[in-house]
């Protein structure tokens, strides 16, 4: 597959594919946000590069999920070009069994040792932090969006292009997958208003469309948030159900078929739900038999009557 740069405006451009690739240029030198899922998207990516006589030096990665640094290791070795990932990001983009640890919690099966969830590790050159930075000539603000991924950045051009990375998805995505993995529900919904209270140029999201005002697409990510939060409540308010069995009721009610890479990330999207809704006082958990088991709060009704 050939890959093209699309210029967006001044010296900010993209790379569209699987994952879409950010390009801020600088005379023949360029910096990256995001690199794809294997060293063939890296190949692709420097083959589009070289081609408009583009050379990258920097690359920056919004988060450590195997798609969004999997090119890095290739184009590092190819251009000798600098990564740059926030310091939690960075454990897994050099270590990238990590991902399929965490998303396991213990020892992965072999079903999750794939490109989808692991990486070919990558040395990452320096930790960032949300605001300004600047390094080789390029300038960016650097932004917290944490939620999908515990230290997930974007990353706005001066141009006034926010890269979003995964902080919300296209309604394509929405609709094949219902709710994406999350691993903070709350840090995501934060996240969410921050960005539709925002006012940028462009925002271009690793899967979805390039819009000037994303408004409706991130209230579609709000609501499929929402939803799968009151299908759980839903499903509690009868009694205690373990985590597991959570799961099972969410994805027979969206008939979402499993495989082991979406059973891992739909077993931690709602582990997140799970963790929002007890941290906000709607659900709590009991051991009952060796379980761990998840009830829904009832709220107390209050009565007033006059005086």
């Amino acid at each position: 597959m050939s890959l093209t740069l699309t210029r967006l405006t001044g010296n900010t451009g993209v790379i569209k594919g699987a994952v879409n690739t950010g390009v801020v240029i600088d005379g023949s030198d360029c910096l990256l946000i995001d690199t794809g899922i294997d060293r063939q998207a890296g190949k692709q990516i420097l083959r589009c590069l070289n081609s408009e006589g583009l050379t990258p030096k920097v690359i920056i990665n919004t988060h450590s999920h195997a798609d969004h640094y999997g090119g890095n290791a290739y184009l590092k070795e190819q251009t000798g070009a600098k990564v740059y990932a926030s310091a939690f990001e960075k454990a897994i983009i050099e270590n990238p069994y990590l991902e399929p640890f965490y998303l396991f919690s213990a020892a992965p099966t072999r079903h999750l040792a794939t490109r989808f969830l692991m990486a070919e590790a990558c040395p990452v050159d320096g930790v960032l932090e949300a605001g300004p930075f600047s390094t080789g000539g390029f300038s960016v603000n650097i932004l917290s969006l944490r939620g999908h991924s515990p230290a997930q950045i974007g990353a706005v051009t001066a141009d006034g292009v926010c890269f979003c990375a995964d902080a919300y998805f296209g309604q394509s995505v929405i609709e094949k997958y219902g709710m994406p993995y999350c691993a903070d529900v709350t840090a995501a919904l934060e996240t969410l208003t921050v960005l539709w209270q925002s006012s940028f140029a462009l925002y271009v999201p690793c899967h979805g469309e390039i819009e000037e005002k994303p408004t409706e697409t991130i209230l579609q990510n709000v609501r499929v948030i929402e939803r799968t939060l009151n299908q759980i409540l839903d499903i509690l308010k009868d009694g205690g159900r373990t985590r597991e069995e959570v799961l099972a009721a969410v994805m027979i009610q969206n008939n979402r078929a499993l495989d082991p890479v979406q059973y891992v990330l739909n077993h931690g999207a709602i582990t997140a739900c799970l963790s929002h809704l007890q941290k906000t006082g709607k659900v709590q958990f009991v051991f009952y038999e060796g379980k761990m088991l998840w009830t829904k709060i009832q709220q107390r009704q209050t009565c007033f009557t006059g005086s």
